[in-house]
This record gives C-alpha cells, sequence and structure tokens, in this order.
C-alpha cells in the first residue's frame, strides 16, 4: 500500500453521536474526520441510526461521508442492560456479537480501528482480523490518588475495587489477546499507557482521544480588569468528578473575597448534597447550579466566565478542559492524569496533590490568586488557546492518527513478512513532543 493512498478503514465505535458531548461526541468527530482522507465504514449501536442520519441529511459531507453500519445485541439483552448486565456488561456482549457479525466481511478493510467506548480494558475482539489493528486512544487506566479516596465517602469501596481491577487488568486473557494482535495501541494518558502490560508498551503512542475544531477558538481577547472574577465548573455531579472539592476551595476564597462567584453546571447523584451545602454555607447569593444547557451554548456561556475550575479526581482527559482553553479561559486544575496532559504551568494553575485539607486550602489560594491577577488571568488564557491551536485540534488528530495507521500497516506487512520489528519508542513506546508535556 503506497504511502497517501486511501485505506478501507473500519471504525468500531460504540459511542458515536453528533452533538452529545463526551464519548459519542468523540465517536462522531473520529469517523467524519477520517473520512476525510480515508474510505470510512463506521460500525455503532442500532440506537444512534436516528441522530447519526438525521444529522448527515442536515449537514451532508458530500463524498466524505462515513459509511454506517448499525448493530445491536438481540432484545432480551437490551432488557437485561438495564436490570443486571449493566452498561460494561452489555458492552463486553455488543463488542463480542460485533466481531461474529463482521466475521465474514472483515476481507473488505485495510485496517481496523477500535474508537470508543475508549476503556483500556475492554478493546474488542480484533483477533485474527487478516489486516492490521489500531486501538484507541484507549484511557481508563488512571486511578483516584489514594490520599483523595475519602472524597468517595460510602462509594470509597467500589473506587478500591476499581482501583484494583485495573491494576491486575493484565490477568485478563481477552487483554492480553487484543493487545498481542495489536499493531499500534494509542493512549490518552501516561497513566494508561503505564497499565498497558510491559510486554506490548513499545507498541503505545501518546494521543488524546478527544480535540476542539479550530474554527470554534477564539481570537485574542482583550484583558479584563473588571474587580469582580466569574468561576465555573462544569460536570457530572458526582463523586469522581471532585464537585465538592472545588465547592469547599470556592467557599474558603470566598470568606476572604466576597467579589467572586462560581456557576456549576452539570446534574447527578451529588446534586442534592451540593444544593445543601451551598445553602448551609450562606453561598446562595455566589453560587450557582444549573442542571443543564445545551451543548451548542456551552462556549458562550464558558466566555461569560474568568476562570475554569477542574477537580477530577479520575479522569482521562475532560473535554470541556479542551473547551474552556479554546475560550481563553486559565484554568485551576490538579495536576495528575489527563489534566496534567492537557495543560502546562503557562495555561494553568496546576495543584499539587494531596490530603482532603490541603487540596480545599490549595484550590482556595488558587481563586483568590486568579481573582487578584487580571493580568495572570489574560497571561493563561491566551496561553491556553495558543496550546488548543499548536496540539489539539480535530486537524492536528487527523493527521496524527492517519500517521499511526500507516504505522499499524507497515508494521503489518512487515510481521506478515516475517521481518521483526525492533521495539522502537523506549520502553513506553512514547512518541509525544516533549513541548505537549
Amino acid at each position: 500500500m503506497n504511502a497517501g493512498k486511501r485505506l478501507k478503514v473500519l471504525i468500531s465505535a460504540y459511542a458515536c453521536e453528533p452533538n452529545r458531548g463526551s464519548e459519542p461526541e468523540v465517536g462522531w468527530q473520529t469517523a467524519i474526520h477520517m473520512a476525510r482522507i480515508h474510505d470510512v465504514t463506521v460500525i455503532t449501536r442500532a440506537n444512534n441510526r436516528d441522530v447519526i442520519e438525521r444529522e448527515l441529511s442536515l449537514a451532508p459531507l458530500a463524498g466524505n461521508a462515513p459509511r454506517f453500519l448499525y448493530y445491536d445485541l438481540p432484545k432480551p439483552l437490551l432488557f437485561l442492560k438495564k436490570r443486571l448486565l449493566g452498561i460494561p456488561g452489555y458492552y463486553f456482549l455488543w463488542q463480542l456479537g460485533v466481531r461474529l457479525w463482521m466475521m465474514g466481511r472483515l476481507g473488505e478493510f485495510d485496517l481496523i480501528h477500535h474508537s470508543t467506548f475508549n476503556s483500556f480494558r475492554q478493546p474488542g475482539f480484533w483477533w485474527f482480523t487478516g489486516c492490521p489493528v489500531v486501538l484507541g486512544p484507549l484511557g481508563g487506566g488512571q486511578i483516584c490518588p489514594w490520599l483523595h479516596l475519602p472524597w468517595f465517602r460510602r462509594s470509597m469501596v467500589t473506587e478500591i475495587l476499581r482501583s484494583f481491577s485495573v491494576r491486575l487488568s493484565f490477568l485478563l486473557p481477552q487483554l492480553l489477546m487484543s493487545f498481542y494482535f495489536a499493531d499500534r495501541i494509542l493512549v490518552a494518558n501516561r497513566d494508561t499507557a503505564l497499565s498497558i502490560p510491559r510486554l506490548f508498551r513499545w507498541k503505545t503512542a501518546d494521543l488524546l482521544e478527544t480535540a476542539i475544531d479550530e474554527t470554534s477558538v477564539v481570537g485574542i481577547p482583550e484583558i479584563q480588569n473588571q474587580k469582580t472574577c466569574r468561576l465555573i465548573w462544569i460536570g457530572r455531579l458526582d463523586k469522581r468528578k471532585g464537585c465538592e472539592v472545588a465547592l469547599l476551595g470556592f467557599r474558603d476564597a470566598w470568606l476572604k473575597n466576597p467579589a467572586i462567584s462560581l456557576t456549576i453546571i452539570g446534574s447527578g447523584p451529588e446534586s442534592s448534597r451540593m444544593k445543601s451545602m451551598i445553602q448551609s454555607s450562606g453561598l446562595s447569593n455566589a453560587v450557582d447550579i444549573i442542571e443543564k444547557i445545551p451543548k451548542r451554548d456551552i462556549a458562550k456561556t464558558l466566555k461569560d466566565h474568568d476562570v475554569f475550575l477542574f477537580t477530577s479526581m479520575r479522569d482521562t482527559s475532560g473535554n470541556v478542559l479542551l473547551e474552556a482553553m479554546s475560550m481563553a479561559l486559565p484554568v485551576i486544575t490538579l495536576n495528575h492524569q489527563g489534566a496534567s496532559f492537557i495543560t502546562t504551568s503557562e495555561t494553568a494553575v496546576r495543584l499539587p496533590l494531596g490530603n482532603a485539607a490541603n487540596v480545599i486550602g490549595r484550590v482556595a489560594a488558587a481563586i483568590n490568586m486568579m481573582a487578584e491577577s487580571p493580568v495572570l488571568r489574560h497571561e493563561m488564557g491566551c496561553a491556553g488557546r495558543i496550546r488548543i491551536l499548536a496540539h489539539f485540534t480535530w486537524d492536528i488528530f487527523t493527521v496524527a492518527m492517519d500517521g499511526y495507521y500507516r504505522e499499524a500497516l507497515d508494521h503489518y506487512n512487515k510481521a506478515s513478512r516475517g521481518i521483526s520489528c525492533p521495539e522502537s519508542g523506549g520502553a513506553s513506546g512514547k512518541t509525544e513532543k516533549p513541548e505537549q508535556r
């Protein structure tokens, strides 16, 4: 296969829906961008059909539209998904079903790309395919820092069990088979790279699983000298996202500077608790909770604020973190996992991990520092938008993914001819540019 020739690519994207955000948006954007340079067929869930076909009819992609195949498990299993299997169990069976369903058709493709879900523990069953396989970018190899586990309270045991399951994932035979047959394993953060069994790490490369449309990045903003400072936090209101950390840090900062305000956008199991904390702390006039806003309004909402708070205890990356930086918002974040890959010290106040009291104090101090320095906010916001344009647009993602497709094809062809492939890239297969750290 000559370099630059369009490949016939099968993308497995269980989650694939336009205008949904999170993993459905990742599956959709990956599909439409790779279809610009390759002949892409996407296999996804049947219940995604209506929204996908409606989007294609409203915004036709001419000759560059992916072809979609839709598959779902038998209806009794759909029923059990809600009552017994849960999403992980159903997803495991869906991946197995898809592999069997496509058994006689894999010869139509030059390459198979597993995209979503991006959990490294469930990368599909793409074994003995007769063509190269690319996995990822995969995530999910990160665990909650041990000192932060008390934030989970009654969910702590569940979180600990998940952490052990990540650490012991190398014992899963289907996972080892997937990594053995993969020609390229893309990872969204270093935590996930280190969760890949050492035998296969030479196949890994760093690539964030999500990105931003370059046209949505704002121009260079003017410096704002207002005395107030409007902070915003967006995410699901659950323990993993650390909404309580954000609120308590804001509370302590507000006691020193009542001119600041916080907008929380999200809903979830912690909604009632957050509202009670706001009431009991006397923050009703300083904190607003908005359960949901349309995805199309997120950019405008971010632009109406001055600082973005990101306090996730465990996160592969953080789509909304990229969106905030594209709006030239400076960031306050815990310095770990996906956030440590996306941000730099020039774009964010990156807080070290610690016990509960330390973390709250550091968040509060960072908020007050930002509130007192419009110049710092402006400099970090400008640096953030530059970083997005330099590293995290969908056009950059597409070029990088195309390179990994070519590498996978080259590796597969050499292996087919019995040519040994050197374990290039060092012990971890790390290929990212130094400035991306």
